[in-house]
């Protein structure tokens, strides 16, 4: 046997007893107090509180406004007469089409509804009037009608876009990133075509129905601010305190 062997031999168990290089490295160890990775904050649980009462209107209202639509013969066939735009619908002193949410005093994180949210032109008018989304919701946009529309909204935060549509049955989906109340919707085929987007960061908001009457449910309880928006007249703002499992009750007066 060789001389060498022995140192040979010698090396090798040295070698395994200390790991050698087939050892894989120890993991990394955080050093102390060192952040965690971030994660993405939990959805605020829905409360058992509500807020509801009547947008009100006192005083004479506005006469219509009647429209010709002899431009579009498509448009014509549908209203022979023409149209006629009466943004202050009045029932029994009760006020429509009012934008009712919560202006302030809600916290945490409220996810988008996967549901889109529809604003159809049908008769050669938006439907409905006033629409309401969260941001990150999609609307969907459609055509109901057999001519050409485009939508073209003006927002001033948000990103404006306008859309054409050509055929009845076409359909498409936006989204809207930031919070913004009333953004004006036109028809630049169409000029009498209007309608209003309000895009909020959380889901406590409505319209107020024919009647007048609205209600905002699955708040938790706290005090809120609660604005009425309408597009012909001036905002109302009150502050409502709600318990757990109560509805808080209010009324906003509109007078002409």
């Amino acid at each position: 046997m060789s001389l060498r062997s022995p140192v040979v031999l010698l090396s090798l168990v040295l070698t395994l007893a200390c790991g050698g290089a087939s050892e894989s490295p120890a993991p990394p160890v955080a050093a102390p107090g060192a952040p965690s990775a971030a994660k993405p904050p939990a959805a605020t649980a829905k409360g058992t509180a509500s807020i509801s009462g009547k947008v009100t209107y006192d005083g004479a209202v506005p006469a219509a406004e009647k429209v010709k639509v002899s431009a579009d013969p498509k448009c014509q066939a549908q209203h022979p007469q023409g149209l006629e735009k009466q943004p202050v619908r009045v029932t029994n002193g009760g006020l429509a089409d009012a934008f009712v949410w919560i202006k302030s005093g809600i916290t945490g994180t409220h996810a988008a509804p996967a549901e889109p949210v529809l604003l159809d032109q049908q008769g050669c008018t938006y439907h409905p009037h006033i629409v309401g989304l969260q941001t990150g919701q999609a609307i969907k946009i459609r055509n109901s009608d057999d001519t050409l529309h485009n939508i073209h909204p003006k927002p001033t935060v948000n990103t404006e876009f306008n859309l054409g549509q050509a055929r009845k049955g076409m359909e498409t989906n936006k989204t809207f990133d930031k919070q913004e109340i009333m953004i004006p919707v036109g028809c630049d085929v169409h000029p009498w075509m209007r309608s209003y987007i309000s895009v909020v960061s959380h889901p406590f908001f409505t319209v107020s129905k024919e009647d007048g009457t609205f209600e905002i449910k699955g708040l938790p309880a706290g005090e809120y601010e609660v604005e009425v928006i309408h597009e012909k007249l001036k905002s109302l703002t009150q502050k409502v305190t709600v318990k757990d499992g109560e509805s808080g009750k209010v009324t906003f007066a509109f007078k002409g």
